[in-house]
């Protein structure tokens, strides 16, 4: 079992990926129906509505449970369990075209995924509690997602970020959890004219605390890591 597979297997196991793909498909689903190009909606107002939905319902729908917890850097979700640390971040394109020198929270995790030897906690926040034990050689892991405005449907990735600033592979693993695979995409809008140089996207912008209230239960969406697809990088 090669390490994305390991990692994969304890946050299932911890009960982490199950109800995570399930929200991301719902929160697309949801906002490509309330979607609505002749009242001014566009691609920029349908990915705020999934990053916000994604980072307040996220909050709500693991509050509480054992051994899980989550923040946000960045103003992007973060769920920490067992040692790992899953961000989600939107896909502009094609899975290989990911670029994470965005942020300083975007190439931490990659950078620090890309060093040799024992790696560090975050802050002491994170220990004993979440990161009991030997921490994962690689605990750095991504979430890259997007979906269909029209149709809603949702794909999304699971892998273990590189820092490649000097070439090669943004992932030293990745795989597709659920959904078509992308290899040509219409990435959402970054804010301001694209220099070549990352910019800030719309998941990247300061966000007002909002009140959140609980997933409800419904239909599962996301479907198990057992019966997803994947390939590495």
């Amino acid at each position: 079992m090669n390490l994305l597979d390991n990692a994969a297997a304890v946050l299932d196991e911890r009960g982490v990926l199950e109800p995570l793909g399930g929200l991301i498909r719902q929160v697309y689903r949801r906002a490509a129906d309330r979607h609505e190009p002749e009242l001014g909606d566009d691609a920029m107002s349908f990915g705020t509505t999934v990053w916000r939905n994604l980072t307040n319902l996220g909050k709500a729908t693991f509050a509480g449970v054992d051994g899980v917890r989550v923040r946000l850097e960045d103003n992007s979700l973060e769920v920490l369990c067992a040692g790992y640390v899953v961000r989600l971040y939107s896909l502009q394109g094609g899975i290989e075209s990911i670029r994470w020198e965005g942020s300083e929270a975007r190439l931490g995790g990659a950078v620090e995924n890309s060093h040799d030897g024992q790696l560090a906690f975050d802050d002491d926040e994170q220990f004993p509690e979440v990161f009991a034990g030997m921490v994962p050689p690689k605990r750095h892991l991504r979430v890259a997602h997007t979906g269909d405005i029209t149709t809603g449907e949702a794909t999304a990735y699971l892998g273990l970020p590189r820092d490649n600033r000097e070439g090669g592979s943004p992932w030293f693993e990745v795989m597709l959890w659920f959904g078509e695979a992308v290899t040509v995409g219409t990435p959402l809008p970054v804010v301001g004219d694209p220099t070549g140089v990352p910019g800030q996207r719309h998941d990247e912008l300061p966000i007002p605390e909002l009140p959140i209230e609980t997933l409800r239960s419904g239909r599962t969406a996301g479907r198990s890591f057992g019966a997803s697809a994947g390939r590495s990088a």
